[in-house]
């Protein structure tokens, strides 16, 4: 393997890209994908033109895939990532994004929350003896009379 004859800048071997991939679990197509939408930055080549990805590139797959559990999108974590590098970006910065994530997070429960409510209530008129008028019609145009 070409890692074991190329040591990148701090020391460290380089992955080739399946490797990188096996290492960080995920497949090939979504390192393309990262490499291509500037997620990770593009590698070095080898001679013989493989790719040869950093260390850094490990942990900044592992921080893509923390966030986007975490319910950000790519295209939120591409912003924060190219915030970072330009170090326009600070902690308090980005402890105000992860507040308003929380606050989407809240509002879709709440939205959920609702239709779960109504999907009960739907389920209630449905299943009692003396249904309301309205139900019986939409029952008897859906064709299902009991």
């Amino acid at each position: 393997m070409f890692s074991e004859y190329w040591k990148g800048a701090a020391g460290m071997t380089p992955y080739l890209r399946g490797e990188l991939a096996k290492e960080a679990q995920i497949n090939m197509e979504t390192l393309r994908f990262y490499e291509k939408n500037g997620l990770i930055p593009l590698p070095q080549r080898s001679a013989g033109g493989y790719r040869l990805y950093p260390e850094e590139t490990l942990l900044r797959i592992a921080f893509i895939r923390n966030a986007k559990s975490c319910g950000f999108t790519l295209k939120e974590i591409k912003k924060a990532l190219d915030k970072s590098a330009d170090r326009s970006i600070g902690i308090s910065d980005f402890a105000q994004v992860i507040e308003r994530k929380i606050a989407a997070v809240d509002l879709e429960i709440a939205r959920r929350n609702e239709t779960r409510r109504r999907l009960e209530a739907l389920k209630s008129g449905l299943l009692v003896q003396d249904r309301h008028p309205g139900v019986q019609d939409t029952l008897n145009m859906l064709n299902m009379n009991d």
